[in-house]
């Protein structure tokens, strides 16, 4: 069994990081791109996420649904958004089935802790193993390589 990273990039600090956890945990890489590309400007950004958590909005992918019976690993990389992950990666987890497969979320926000996130995935996606999320601000290779 092997480990698959997935991420969701908005301005590139994501796909980085995510890049660089494949390479250390010699893991799969996948991509999560949305139909609609979400706006670049901040503003726009933060009113995009609260109106599609509010609508509890799943966006469309413009992406295979990656195929995850091949690995026992999934970390899941995003910036943090109104507290949450964006709706964009609900909608890819919603379609995997995650049951017995052990995940753990890694982000790049550097005003919100990772812990609440991974509480409300935890509790969206209760068959999947959950273990310590990871803040990547800052982190060097040797954490990478001791996390998970």
């Amino acid at each position: 069994m092997g480990t698959l990273v997935v991420y969701y990039s908005q301005t590139g600090t994501t796909k980085a990081v995510a890049e660089k956890i494949a390479e250390i945990k010699e893991a799969d890489i996948v991509e999560i791109k949305p139909e609609k590309p979400y706006e670049m400007s901040y503003g726009k950004t933060v009113l995009t996420s609260l109106k599609e958590i509010f609508t509890k909005a799943r966006p469309k992918l413009a992406m295979e649904i990656p195929d995850i019976r091949k690995y026992d690993r999934i970390l899941i990389g995003c910036p943090i958004w109104c507290g949450g992950a964006p709706n964009v990666v609900l909608t890819l987890l919603d379609a995997l089935n995650l049951t017995g497969k052990h995940l753990a979320v890694f982000t790049t926000s550097g005003a919100t802790k990772p812990i609440k996130l991974a509480i409300s995935l935890k509790k969206a996606y209760p068959d999947a193993k959950w273990h310590k999320p990871l803040n990547t601000n800052g982190i060097t290779e040797e954490g990478i390589r001791n996390w998970m």
